[in-house]
């Protein structure tokens, strides 16, 4: 059969396999915070724990990328899509990643590749393989993915594992990416049976008693649009600082700003892009000084408008995956699923 059984004294010995084999990146407790980092031995690996503090978006789309080198009289001199320069020279296993993050990659990949290949983007997220873990239960109190329908997700994912039973899992590929690891390492797994099946169905059938639904999404972006003038936004814009932690921890951000850094001689330079911001004074200023979101209310009711209608109409696919980190991370305390109530009138 092509799916397989693993028991969780396995799963380390599984991660130590294929270090030998991949670039794995895992969640560790790197600055005492969940972070996505390249490991090199399993007992770095935090295997029960909430959410890392920024998604696997950053290994596909990082904080801050080199896109060419340029002279002042030659023009570009140099891509950076090279191998060598995006750093990656094996192909890399993503281990453990949560549903709504491989959800959130999904939207990430409809942004990045179905209208324009961005090919900074596509050639680091089609070198990488990723090993997912479901969610039977919520991640932690800020969580509400099943709201969003984002914790069983169909694609963006090469293996799943499940736990069916006391420290078993059961592992099912996804792609072929996915079978050529179960082939790698055969001693790891054993044959499921047709009663693992069965349990393995039922656990499935059974998860969605875990999680509520805390947001009605039917009808929201027509509803944000009626509210357009909400004195709610008022009252969060008091509360917001404005600086940017929710988006840049969001799974589904993915605003950018591009420089030019210059060298001292004056004639070469890089050119870079970095994250950014909507919530930055400066993320709407055009040519000629204007700025469409220089008050502090437009900017906090863009994100909102920008994840709930705008996403979801031009990709078909919801702009938020409820993950919570912008709940947990907000230093304001502000919580989403209270603007947006709030905001309906339905608190």
């Amino acid at each position: 059969m092509v799916s397989k059984l693993i028991s969780r004294k396995k799963i380390p010995e599984l991660v130590d396999a294929m270090i030998g084999d991949f670039v794995v990146i895992a969640t560790t407790d790197k600055n005492n915070v969940p972070t996505l980092i390249e490991i090199s031995s399993s007992d770095e690996v935090l295997f029960d724990t909430e959410l890392p503090m920024i998604s696997i978006k950053k290994l596909f789309h990082p904080a801050k990328q080199d896109l060419f080198k340029f002279n002042r009289t030659k023009g570009v001199i140099k891509s950076c899509l090279d191998e060598s320069d995006i750093g990656v020279e094996k192909k890399i296993v993503v281990f453990g990643v949560r549903p709504c993050d491989i959800t959130g990659n999904n939207v990430l990949d409809k942004i990045f590749k179905e209208y324009f290949r961005d090919e900074f983007y596509s050639t680091l997220r089609e070198r990488a393989l990723i090993i997912g873990i479901n969610c039977l239960q919520p991640c932690y109190e800020n969580c509400f993915c099943e709201s969003m329908s984002s914790n069983d997700p169909k694609s963006g994912y090469d293996i799943m594992l499940t736990e069916i039973a006391k420290d078993k899992f059961i592992i099912v590929p996804n792609t072929d990416g996915g079978k050529r690891i179960l082939k790698l390492y055969p001693d790891l797994f054993q044959e499921p049976t047709d009663d693992d099946f069965e349990k393995y169905v039922r656990t499935l059938e059974l998860k969605k008693n875990n999680f509520k639904k805390y947001i009605l999404v039917e009808g929201l972006p027509s509803e944000l649009e009626d509210k357009f003038e909400s004195r709610a936004w008022k009252k969060y814009t008091k509360e917001c600082l404005f600086c940017g932690s929710c988006t840049f921890v969001c799974p589904t951000c993915y605003c950018f700003n591009v420089k030019d850094k210059i060298s001292i001689d004056l004639k070469t330079g890089t050119r870079q892009r970095e994250w950014d911001s909507c919530y930055y004074p400066e993320f709407a200023s055009v040519a000629g000084g204007h700025d469409f979101r220089h008050e502090k209310e437009r900017r906090f009711r863009y994100r909102y408008l920008h994840k709930f209608i705008d996403i979801p109409r031009r990709y078909n696919v919801e702009g938020c995956v409820g993950c919570g980190r912008c709940i947990t991370y907000c230093p304001a305390v502000i919580d989403v699923r209270d603007v947006v109530e709030d905001v309906r009138g339905e608190m």
